[in-house]
C-alpha cells in the first residue's frame, strides 16, 4: 500500500473506503468500520526538506504506510459492531420543500458512538417517514430510536 502518493489526506482516506468496499462485501465503509481512527494510524503525510530543513511545499504528499497485511489488520481492528442508533438532533427547523414552506427535523444515525450520517425528514407526527429516513442510509440492519 505504500507505492501510491496522494496529493490530500482526503484522497488517501477515499482510497481506503475504496480499498475496503472493493470486494463488495460491504457497500458503506463508513457504516462499518471507523474510517477516520483507521485513517489515523495508516495515512502519513512525506515531504522534503532542504539543507536549511525548510520543508519545500512542492514535494508534500500523503501516503498509506502499511503492507496489505498491516493495512486489513488495522481495518478489522476498526469495525464497528456495536447496534446502531437513531436520535433526532433537530426539530422543527424551518425548510422550503417543494416551494412550500414546513418544518424539517434531523436524525443522527451512530454506531458505537461513531456517527454514520444524519438525514433530514420533514416534521411528521407519523413514525414512518423518519424509520423510512433511518433505513435509506442503513438498509434493513436493526436500530434502537433514542429518546
Amino acid at each position: 500500500m505504500t507505492d501510491t502518493t496522494f496529493s490530500t489526506r482526503t484522497e488517501a482516506i477515499a482510497s481506503i473506503t475504496d480499498a475496503i468496499e472493493a470486494g463488495g462485501a460491504v457497500t458503506d465503509a463508513r457504516a462499518e468500520y471507523d474510517i477516520d481512527a483507521i485513517a489515523d494510524e495508516l495515512v502519513t503525510l512525506h515531504s522534503e526538506e532542504t539543507p536549511e530543513g525548510a520543508t519545500i511545499a512542492s514535494s508534500l504528499h500523503f501516503a498509506i504506510d502499511a503492507d496489505e497485511d498491516a493495512f486489513w489488520a488495522t481495518v478489522e481492528a476498526h469495525e464497528l459492531t456495536g447496534p446502531i442508533t437513531a436520535e433526532l438532533t433537530s426539530i422543527n427547523t424551518p425548510a422550503v420543500i417543494d416551494g412550500r414552506a414546513t418544518t424539517s427535523d434531523t436524525i443522527t444515525i451512530t454506531r458505537d458512538g461513531i456517527e454514520i450520517d444524519a438525514i433530514d425528514v420533514e416534521s411528521s407526527e407519523d413514525a414512518e417517514p423518519y424509520d423510512d429516513a433511518v433505513r435509506s442510509i442503513i438498509g434493513d440492519k436493526p436500530f434502537t430510536w433514542i429518546r
